[in-house]
């Protein structure tokens, strides 16, 4: 959850106003999330089931909020996904909250976390004074997401950022602030329809093509879930010259599916091995032994705190 950041915004008040929104079901979400994210990663599964996987875990009230039918109870069960939209993290309401204002979805934010957190290509941040608010004035008509940040792209400077990171979040504008489904974008003049957006480029659940899945190349998710995985066990942020072992741990877990257990392992191995080069080579300056002073003593008290001493 700490990795989505998805917790921030589930134990917020931010969308407290919305009708559709209760405390109860900003609970379930929470519980859905976690419940996926165990069934994947202590199930030993190929951590890119993360984006692709066609089940999620439901109760009665959060089906129904997502219109989801035949699902009875309080208690949450494992349940098939017929809607492809659905499928993975980019289908859960924790996920799609948390990249919402408390009052409209965010095209913008949404597409920097799929960014940061799924292809680890974070955005660079805005420019300091830069005008975020898209609240339509008094006595304007309303206009749909895609038109206003079309019209803000315009601007050539702000195209620089904003032409890299909207294409991986307009697709999921088909969902609202809370995770719903939406035909109608009730918020722009004369209720526009989606499906006449671009023919239909945002997706259409009726004719059964699904939106598009704002995601890289299935490698690409590997690498960024290794780097933050690294980055817990080292206690910092990766830099570039941490990169080769990262590679190391992704291209070691391809030969064994991309399963949770081969990312630990490898990783496992890395630093196990960076750590008894640290201690036996003599602290050299290079770039290896630097990353292997890092990995025994950067996140832990001494080297004999390690745990590679343990042999």
């Amino acid at each position: 959850m700490r990795w989505l950041d998805s917790s921030r915004s589930i134990n917020s008040s931010g969308q407290a106003n919305l009708p559709e929104f209760s405390g109860e079901l900003r609970q379930d979400v929470a519980t859905e999330i976690d419940l996926f994210l165990r069934s994947v990663l202590l199930e030993d599964r190929n951590v890119q089931e993360l984006l692709t996987a066609d089940y999620t875990f439901l109760n009665e009230r959060l089906a129904r909020h997502y219109g989801i039918p035949k699902v009875q109870g309080a208690q949450f069960r494992r349940v098939r996904l017929e809607d492809e939209n659905r499928h993975g993290l980019l289908g859960k309401g924790a996920v799609l909250l948390h990249t919402s204002y408390g009052n409209r979805t965010s095209p913008v934010v949404r597409g920097a976390w799929v960014l940061d957190k799924l292809r680890g290509t974070p955005p660079a941040p805005p420019p300091p004074n830069v005008v975020t608010d898209l609240t339509t004035p008094p006595g304007a008509q309303p206009k749909t997401m895609r038109a206003m940040l079309e019209e803000h792209r315009a601007n050539p400077t702000c195209n620089m950022c904003h032409g890299v990171i909207e294409p991986h979040g307009l697709p999921l504008e088909r969902f609202t602030v809370t995770g719903q489904w939406r035909d109608v974008d009730w918020q722009a003049d004369c209720a526009h329809r989606f499906e006449s957006d671009n023919a239909g480029r945002q997706g259409n659940r009726r004719s059964g093509r699904p939106a598009p899945r704002p995601v890289g190349p299935p490698w690409q998710f590997v690498q960024a879930l290794t780097v933050k995985l690294m980055m817990y066990a080292l206690g910092r942020e990766i830099e570039p010259r941490d990169m080769p072992q990262v590679r190391a741990i992704v291209r070691d877990a391809a030969k064994n599916d991309y399963r949770f257990s081969s990312l630990v392992a490898g990783l496992y191995r890395v630093m196990h091995s960076a750590c008894r080069h640290w201690r036996s080579e003599g602290h050299g300056s290079d770039q290896k032994a630097s990353f292997s002073q890092d990995v025994c003593s950067g996140a832990r008290a001494s080297p004999s705190d390690c745990r590679c001493s343990m042999q």
